[in-house]
């Protein structure tokens, strides 16, 4: 048999496999997986980055019918994400729980806010990377980076940033912004980008950090305004936004997301999940609906890259924390 033939051949029989794992043909614990609901944990409250992804991949998996069973979104927010990860971390073994992962998964245990590693956990799929816009209110007195800096040296503290939690990345570009312009401003954390934005729309915080799909139909309907991103070039959905480094800042700054199960996961049902998270990366519909509506940088790391990814990063900020000595 020719080689292309050999090739169509395995991947007809690897196609059909899969097909039959998303079935429930692949035995866990002596029964047929999946054969129930899924429970999608987000650490954090609705509508901020973590709950949209959790949500899309939930509808995409259903209406693809690429998983043929219930996947039911729970939002267990609390301390900087460390309620619902905690909460993950007790279904040890259990292969119907996923959770998303994202900046806080790595910094609130490094600040001692959490009693997990992040490598307690079983790593399933890396998605995507977010970065982050420095947004206020359409009415605000601020219209330029400038604007904050000017009034944060006149007045240090005077300018309030409403984050998602107390260690986040929103902390950390906060952090990286105070200190390349030689700043300091109040850090108000909220529980997620979701109630962080509601508090700076009702006038309670001077400005907030958000991903790109956490604002863009307020940026649309003229309700916010974005005065820089922490991209390394402009965003095309956003042209008038200039970068950090554009206006002489070095803030930039990625978030990676992802989606992680409990400590103890049979590698059977982990391997079933990646099989359907690789027809996910594959949907037009999750092209289009998630990566490029959401203004992100796909990413498609099966559990063992995954692993790798969740290791570096950690990594990564534990030499920034210590650079801007959040830690020792």
């Amino acid at each position: 048999m020719d080689t292309v033939r050999t090739r169509w051949v395995i991947r007809g029989v690897t196609a059909a496999l899969i097909a039959g794992v998303l079935a429930g043909g692949t035995p866990v614990f002596g029964q047929a997986y999946p054969s129930k609901a899924f429970e999608f944990v987000v650490p954090f409250g609705a509508g901020g980055g973590s709950d949209i992804l959790a949500r899309t991949i939930a509808k995409i998996l259903a209406d693809e019918r690429i998983v043929t069973v219930p996947i039911v979104v729970t939002n267990k927010p609390g301390g900087s994400g460390a309620v619902g990860w905690s909460y993950v971390l007790s279904k040890r073994g259990d292969p119907y729980v996923l959770t998303t992962i994202s900046g806080s998964f790595w910094t609130t245990p490094l600040v001692g806010q959490a009693p997990f590693k992040v490598t307690d956990f079983t790593p399933l799929a890396g998605l995507a990377l977010d970065t982050f816009l420095f947004v206020v209110r359409a009415e605000s007195a601020y219209r330029m980076i400038g604007d904050i800096v000017k009034v944060s040296k006149a007045t240090p503290e005077a300018i309030s940033v409403g984050g998602s939690a107390i260690a986040s990345d929103d902390r950390v570009v906060t952090a990286m912004l105070e200190k390349s312009a030689g700043i300091k401003m109040t850090y108000v954390p909220f529980g997620g980008s979701g109630p962080a934005l509601t508090a700076m729309l009702g006038g309670h915080v001077s400005a907030v950090w958000l991903n790109p799909a956490e604002g863009l139909e307020q940026l649309k309907a003229r309700k916010l305004r974005a005065l820089a991103v922490s991209s390394t070039r402009r965003l095309a959905i956003l042209p008038d936004v200039p970068t950090f480094r554009e206006l002489g800042h070095d803030v930039v700054w990625d978030q990676y997301r992802g989606v992680s199960m409990p400590p103890g996961v049979p590698p059977e049902a982990v391997q079933t999940m990646w099989a359907a998270f690789q027809r996910l990366c594959r949907s037009p519909r999750w092209q289009k609906e998630y990566i490029e509506t959401n203004v992100l940088v796909p990413m498609c790391q099966g559990p063992a890259e995954w692993k790798q990814t969740v290791e570096s990063v950690a990594q990564r900020y534990v030499e920034f924390y210590k650079a801007i000595g959040l830690i020792k």
